[in-house]
């Protein structure tokens, strides 16, 4: 979901590429067969039980931060929403027909038919079927955005700074409570959230130094490690512990925001370009994508890279470096190697069939012309 204009920042686009390795490095402990939380606490564990939530919650925010702070400045219309999904779209059917094709390949004699029970609505609407929450919880937020950012432009200032304050009380206070039934969870509301905060920064407030944003991420920081490392020398039942250490480091938690934030404005604030970094940048959100395909994630965190396998070896740490990273670069490559297909095929006039079938609705709706 990157910014749409010709001048793409680097320094935001090197993000989204840090934001996607948090993200692979948290799936590669939040889907692992072990419990990190069980075993024996020492540095070792420390590492991984750090990256069971907080790398993962981070990137969530990040990606989100970065697409946020440009759309808080544009026009939002029901049309442009329904375009952005149907681009988003093709990327998910692409996924599920690869994931069907490389079922078919590993296990020829399973049952592979998308022809059975519900399968074959995951193929062709993952969207609904919720196959990727972030991405089915951003194109309801697309379809929102055009009323969400009347209201609050009509709000004014105060208004808006009012709903920010309720907003991070019931959220961002409350929610540091063990167990608090008011959590925002994996859905839209926790974007509608942080656009209206990062809205609010964006119209009404001064930009934050460096300085600043330094000492944002290193208060985030800092809260999470010591949260970890504190409560687990003092509770040591792995269930208990993890409802403990949870609310520090789930989506949206403050010191998560703290530390997606602080990040953000660092990186915005970098000048240079490079053609390399945009280029890398745009198979972000295919990583996610292919990593996340239920098919791919199955075979990856229980047969490619398994942390029960290494944990115990005497290079663990190293061991679970490298293969985040080479998840991110082969899933890369996998992108890039779509995306040139697509150039190919169906991008040789982006969204010329979806402009065909919106002017065919247009000419059935009159209604619509208001969209």
């Amino acid at each position: 979901m990157a910014e749409d204009g010709k001048c793409r920042k680097s320094g935001l686009e090197l993000l989204r590429i840090i934001a996607v390795i948090l993200i692979v490095a948290h799936h590669e402990v939040a889907h692992s067969d072990i419990n990190v939380f069980d075993q024996t606490f020492c540095v070792k564990r420390l590492f991984f039980q750090l990256l069971y939530l907080a790398p993962g919650k981070i990137g969530i925010a990040l990606f989100l931060l970065i697409s946020v702070w440009f759309l808080a400045d544009k026009p939002a219309t029901i049309k442009g929403a329904f375009r952005k999904i149907w681009l988003l779209w093709r990327e998910l059917l692409f996924w599920n027909l690869a994931a069907l094709v490389a079922r078919l390949v590993l296990d020829p004699n399973g049952e592979t038919s998308y022809a059975m029970g519900h399968a074959w609505l995951d193929l062709f609407f993952p969207l609904t079927r919720n196959e990727w929450w972030y991405v089915t919880s951003y194109a309801i937020f697309l379809l929102l955005l055009p009323f969400v950012l009347l209201n609050l432009k009509n709000m004014g200032k105060a208004l808006h700074g009012e709903c920010c304050l309720i907003m991070l009380f019931m959220w961002a206070v409350l929610g540091l409570v063990p167990g608090a039934g008011n959590d925002i969870g994996l859905n839209v509301v926790g974007f509608i959230y942080i656009f209206v905060l990062i809205s609010y920064y964006r119209w009404y407030l001064p930009r934050i130094s460096k300085r600043a944003a330094w000492i944002i991420l290193a208060v985030g920081m800092s809260v999470i490690v010591v949260a970890n490392v504190f409560l687990s020398l003092i509770i040591h039942d792995a269930t208990l512990l993890i409802e403990y250490v949870s609310p520090w480091e789930k989506e949206w938690s403050i010191p998560i925001l703290l530390i997606s934030f602080g990040l953000f404005e660092l990186f915005r604030s970098i000048k240079w370009q490079s053609r390399v970094v945009n280029y890398l940048a745009t198979s972000a959100l295919g990583i996610y994508l292919f990593t996340e395909q239920p098919f791919f994630r199955e075979q990856l965190w229980t047969k490619c890279v398994v942390l029960s396998d290494f944990y115990d070896a005497k290079y663990a740490i190293f061991y679970a470096l490298i293969s985040i990273m080479l998840i991110c670069v082969i899933a890369g490559a996998l992108d890039l190697l779509r995306s040139f297909l697509f150039r190919l095929t169906l991008d040789r006039h982006r969204g010329a069939w979806f402009n065909a079938l919106w002017n065919m609705l247009l000419s059935k709706f009159s209604f619509l012309t208001h969209f």
